[in-house]
């Protein structure tokens, strides 16, 4: 569906207003669970590597007040301050396996202010403390036959990590993606996790565009697991998506802008309200896009701006 740019902005600046105006207490108008709209800078990536500064400022007018990271910036407590000075904060970013364990790189974490370090992919035993990001397209003959027990080894990992993070004051968790649903003689990867890891240790931020793209539903997975899944990533795709568990699903379909796509925000987020445990939530864009970045940033914001949920 093409949003006219002249609506979506000016409905976007008054929703705006409405959703911070009120001061006393009261659930704000549109706020379907009561928390600050949140943004994955992923989202953003390369307006950012642009202008880092004017960038946090549009997210910042556009209503959007809490972050995630994508990577560790080289200066954290910089990163922060510019963060907070256009009035948002750093809650939560994504990791590797090896950065969970990595002194500096928590560190890194506590200067950014960060709630939440969270396990981006799962690791592989055979690569342990390789970084698989920046050269990821070499690995993927040894990720697309992971298996049952690699998922166990990276609960299990996680659950060490988790121990340490907590002295450190910071809480740990998992982000998925398609391949994480591979069924392994009637257990998903993504079920191995959550049943494997400690429920006071480690909890789960779930990415409702990668669920449906692998064929699966957010909402069955929030009244599944009730009191695991403590972040959202409000992502989604336009209808007639490819379904796959294939390390190249994000590349294959069109992410749609939140409220014009295929779930249905509504009763997610009535589910989320009735269980009343996920404490954030992130819009997150990638890949293919009907708008630029910010305008997309924009429609998801004014969507769930003016969600009503019972």
């Amino acid at each position: 569906m093409k949003i006219p740019r002249r609506t979506f902005i000016l409905s976007g600046t008054l929703a705006s207003g409405a959703a911070w105006l009120s001061r006393d207490g009261s659930l704000v108008r549109g706020n379907s669970l009561g928390l600050a709209p949140g943004v994955q800078l992923w989202s953003v990536r390369e307006q950012i590597k642009n202008n880092l500064d004017g960038t946090l400022r549009h997210l910042a007018a556009i209503g959007y007040r809490e972050v995630e990271l994508f990577e560790t910036p080289k200066s954290p407590g910089e990163f922060r301050k510019k963060v907070e000075d256009a009035g948002m904060k750093c809650v939560s970013g994504h990791f590797e396996l090896k950065d969970l364990k990595d002194p500096a790189t928590i560190a890194a974490a506590q200067a950014l202010g960060l709630t939440y370090m969270i396990l981006v992919f799962p690791a592989l035993p055979s690569l342990e403390g390789r970084s698989v990001d920046a050269n990821f397209e070499q690995f993927v003959p040894l990720y697309e036959k992971i298996s049952l027990s690699d998922y166990k080894w990276n609960a299990d990992q996680l659950n060490r990590c988790a121990e340490n993070l907590k002295r450190q004051g910071i809480r740990t968790g998992y982000h998925n993606h398609a391949i994480d649903f591979k069924n392994f003689g009637g257990t998903r990867g993504f079920d191995a996790l959550i049943q494997n890891t400690d429920p006071n240790l480690v909890c789960f931020e779930m990415d409702c565009g990668h669920v449906i793209h692998a064929g699966h539903d957010p909402i069955a997975y929030l009244n599944k697991y009730p009191t695991r899944i403590e972040l959202l990533h409000i992502k989604d795709l336009v209808p007639g998506y490819h379904v796959s568990t294939t390390l190249d699903t994000e590349d294959k379909d069109t992410n749609a802008e939140i409220g014009f796509g295929s779930i249905d925000w509504k009763k997610l987020f009535e589910t989320a309200a009735r269980y009343g445990r996920v404490k954030h939530y992130f819009v997150e864009h990638e890949g293919k896009m009907a708008h630029p970045p910010l305008e997309a940033l924009q429609i998801s914001y004014n969507y769930l701006q003016k969600l009503q949920v019972n």
